[in-house]
């Protein structure tokens, strides 16, 4: 059996910020990628769509950060650690240096993986909002900000709105326990920029926002806590790919030609050496039945 190759990443250093990005995806090979707790969560969601974006997240994540390690992914193991509790829940993390964040939505996933600095990724599908999420999502000058665009670019201004919050409260690991009210951040035509926090725990470094591109009918930002760190975009379907290995190659044997029979008449043709009578003349078909092994790891 020939094993594939391990998928080759680029070096991360620090300072660096890879962004690997992909669609949605469900198969039975990918759920071998997640350990038991990813596993019996992605059982546990019903709608077909939403299990396929977890899947497909969280496969990438454990693939990305597995190819930085040079381990096999089945080995890897990734630490939750509440920021609030202490409990083993919250964002997932691998061994130090290394930081990671993930976010799926609509048709898309993201994966972001950082040297050192704390990060957080997030993104979002464009799509219709209530006056409640206004209220509960964006701070005063904000929905002000909101309500002067111009109708059609309302949804798509607060998803840019909401991404940027939210990137920067996974960035600091306080998630949604910290209303997103409390924070206020540029408008969506703006440079992107935490404008203010009125939270009781502002973080004391820094923090920098990026707006992304997540393409058609998407909206995405990165968030990260002191430096600023330098964006690569990557082909996370690829990475999947490369980490599959070959599928495997069946090819079909041509039939074995029997010999014209000999008239009784003539002399049959002497046999080769070496060759037993049952083989004398017999055709050996060039192909042969070949299957490559799959990544194991």
């Amino acid at each position: 059996m020939t094993v594939a190759p391990r998928p080759a990443v680029p070096v991360l250093r620090r300072g660096d910020c890879q962004l690997w990005w992909a669609s949605a995806q469900d198969d039975p090979w990918l759920r071998t990628l997640l350990d038991d707790r990813e596993r019996a969560r992605a059982e546990r969601l019903r709608h077909p769509a939403a299990r396929s974006l977890y899947v497909g997240a969280h496969a990438l994540a454990r693939t990305v950060v597995a190819a930085h390690l040079g381990i096999p992914v089945r080995e890897l193991e990734l630490v939750a650690v509440c920021k609030q509790c202490g409990g083993a829940h919250g964002k997932p993390q691998p061994p130090a240096p290394l930081r990671l964040s993930l976010s799926h939505s609509g048709a898309r996933v993201v994966v972001a993986l950082a040297h050192s600095t704390d990060i957080g990724v997030d993104v979002e599908e464009i799509a219709p909002h209530t006056p409640e999420a206004t209220e509960r999502a964006l701070a005063p000058p904000e929905r002000a900000s909101l309500a002067a665009l111009p109708a059609p670019e309302r949804s798509a201004g607060f998803i840019r709105y909401w991404t940027r919050k939210e990137a920067l409260l996974k960035a600091t690991g306080d998630g949604l326990t910290v209303p997103p009210a409390l924070l206020h951040v540029t408008a969506p035509d703006a440079a992107p920029r935490l404008l203010s926090w009125s939270g009781p725990e502002r973080p004391r470094l820094p923090l920098r926002l990026y707006d992304l591109d997540a393409g058609t009918g998407h909206r995405a930002a990165l968030a990260s806590v002191g430096a600023p760190v330098r964006l690569t975009h990557h082909d996370g379907a690829a990475l999947l790919d490369a980490a599959r290995g070959p599928a495997p190659r069946t090819t079909t044997c041509l039939p074995t030609r029997t010999p014209a029979p000999v008239p009784a008449h003539a002399e049959a043709p002497p046999a080769h050496a070496g060759a037993s009578p049952a083989h004398a003349g017999a055709s050996v078909s060039p192909y042969t039945t070949t299957s490559e092994g799959q990544f194991t790891s």
